[in-house]
């Protein structure tokens, strides 16, 4: 009975991999709403996207050690921010984030590249590209704003400005463009640019990706 029920968990993790890992971002964007904090007071929240992540690529031998020693260095780093107030903390945490979002983008898009066909599993993953993007243009913004102080206006001060500049990310991916949050510096406004094109290309190369598989199928 135990082992047909260690199948069964290894089956779930390998067929809806890219589900479970979905579900896990959206706990991380919208977990928020649970904890009544600031994104940035709740480490509880990336914690799991990480373990959630070690966990599902765990046989990727490539990805293991460091998806490993990314969550050993984000825990360690959260017991010494409850310890201290060190401002390059904040630094690292950023660099720690862009790194793991960028190992996971690697194995996302490269799910939706070789899919043959259209499933479940790839439209969570094409879903979940468009999460890490956003994820890594707002820790990309949170970097320019600890360097250069002031470089979008109107954040919330501390570390509500953390959730602003995450919110801001995907609005500006989205090109949605509501303009309560504006870049000042010369540095903000280009990285603005950037991501605001990566999120277009992202809508029309991606999607179209995806379409095209799912009409090949069906000819």
């Amino acid at each position: 009975m135990t082992i047909d029920r260690s199948i069964d968990f290894q089956e779930i993790r390998f067929k809806r991999k890219y589900e479970i890992l979905l579900l896990s971002f959206l706990i991380l964007i919208f977990g928020d709403i649970l904890f009544p904090s600031n994104f940035d007071e709740t480490p509880i929240l990336i914690i799991q996207n990480v373990l959630a992540s070690t966990l599902l690529f765990y046989e990727k031998k490539r990805w293991r050690l460091p998806l490993l020693m990314l969550l050993v260095t984000l825990i360690i780093l959260e017991v010494l921010n409850l310890l201290t107030s060190f401002s390059f903390i904040s630094v690292v945490f950023s660099l720690i984030y862009i790194i793991y979002f960028a190992i996971l983008s690697i194995e996302v898009y490269s799910q939706i590249l070789k899919a043959k066909e259209v499933s479940i599993s790839v439209i969570a993953a094409v879903l979940c590209g468009f999460i890490i993007l956003s994820l890594i243009g707002a820790y990309a913004f949170i970097l320019i704003e600890v360097f250069q102080s002031g470089s979008f206006r109107n954040l919330d001060a501390g570390n509500g400005g953390i959730g602003d500049l995450v919110y801001f990310s995907f609005i500006t991916v989205l090109s949605i463009g509501y303009g309560d949050i504006t870049p000042e510096t010369s540095s903000a406004k280009n990285a603005v640019v950037f991501f605001g094109l990566l999120g277009h290309f992202y809508s029309v190369v991606v999607i179209g990706i995806v379409i095209g598989k799912y009409l090949s199928k069906s000819d």
